[in-house]
């Protein structure tokens, strides 16, 4: 799968196609020329770009779907009112079940490709998946506050969703279906007082 988006910089391009990449075939089997392939950058953009080479690259790419991941987020934390928790819990496992489809059940997540494949290589992507994980944390903790849930829980149970979903990724992954986070789903919604929607 090949999506290039010319009105982005050649750098913006490389961290994308990186991602994407990652979050396919994971950070070993994935080779620099391959996302400088993906993303249409010229050759001698990568050391241009990434001078600290492929862990820059993966760091980058850890905070690109961070980023991502917490943009509806933050979005949904200027509704007024405010979405429940429940509906904040589904948007995120829905987000997951659009990666699964669109990529037929190839995509995961670029943050855990890093830390499965690189993370033990370099101290310097155990930071950055620490920081990609906290910029996704942050925004879902606060809409869970807002959603009604106690301050004190919030942290706790968006650390709980994160974990939970990220987990029925990899099980969807293998095999090749939604059932994983059906069960997910379910059993969040039932801890959040929710009418199941599946």
């Amino acid at each position: 799968m090949t999506v290039v988006m010319a009105e982005r910089s050649p750098r913006e391009r490389t961290v994308r196609s990186a991602a994407l990449l990652f979050r396919e075939r994971g950070v070993g089997a994935t080779g620099m020329r391959e996302i400088v392939a993906h993303a249409g950058a010229p050759r001698g953009s990568l050391q241009h770009y990434f001078p600290g080479g492929k862990h820059e690259l993966v760091a980058e790419a850890m905070a690109w779907m961070a980023e991502r991941a917490a943009r509806p987020l933050r979005a949904s934390l200027e509704q007024d009112p405010p979405p429940d928790a429940a509906a904040v819990v589904r948007g995120v496992v829905d987000r997951f079940r659009e990666v699964l489809a669109i990529t037929d059940f190839r995509g995961g997540c670029p943050i855990v490709a890093g830390v499965a494949d690189a993370v033990w290589e370099d101290a310097g992507l155990a930071d950055a998946a620490r920081a990609a994980f906290g910029q996704w944390l942050d925004p879902l903790t606060r809409a869970l506050g807002r959603g009604g849930i106690d301050e004190d829980r919030a942290p706790r149970l968006a650390m709980m969703v994160v974990c939970a979903v990220e987990g029925a990724v990899v099980v969807g992954r293998a095999w090749r279906d939604e059932s994983a986070l059906d069960a997910v789903q379910a059993e969040l919604d039932l801890l959040l007082g929710a009418t199941p929607t599946r």
